[in-house]
């Protein structure tokens, strides 16, 4: 008796041959949808990272203490390198612009730095 010979190709394989999308990494988790707002150009005078907030906050030569609350970014590697790049900024005394979110005031909040 002659066997016959099926050849079967699970779906899964053709999906895995593809070009997958890239992911796209959310620079901030806001529920607001507002355009990002910046800053004016301002100093940094002080800064520190509150634990109990978890966030670094940034008091500026305009009298505004910004805040960049660190779980909302992306990973905690966003937030170490933020927070490398505000200590670089500040011992240079350059000027620098906060980045805020979902429309929210620049004045007060921010994600990344210009």
């Amino acid at each position: 008796m002659a066997q016959a010979c099926v050849s079967f190709i699970p779906s899964f394989v053709s999906y895995a041959t593809m070009e997958k999308p890239v992911e796209q990494v959310k620079a901030f988790n806001t529920s607001r949808t507002g355009a990002d707002k910046v800053s004016a150009p301002v100093l940094i005078e002080a800064m520190h990272y509150d634990d109990s907030a978890k966030s670094i906050k940034v008091f500026c030569s305009d009298g505004h203490l910004r805040e960049c609350r660190v779980a909302r970014l992306p990973s905690v590697e966003h937030g170490r390198t933020l927070w490398r790049q505000l200590q670089e900024i500040g011992k240079s005394k350059s000027q620098v612009q906060f980045k805020a979110a979902g429309g929210f005031s620049a004045d007060k909040w921010f994600y990344t730095v210009i």
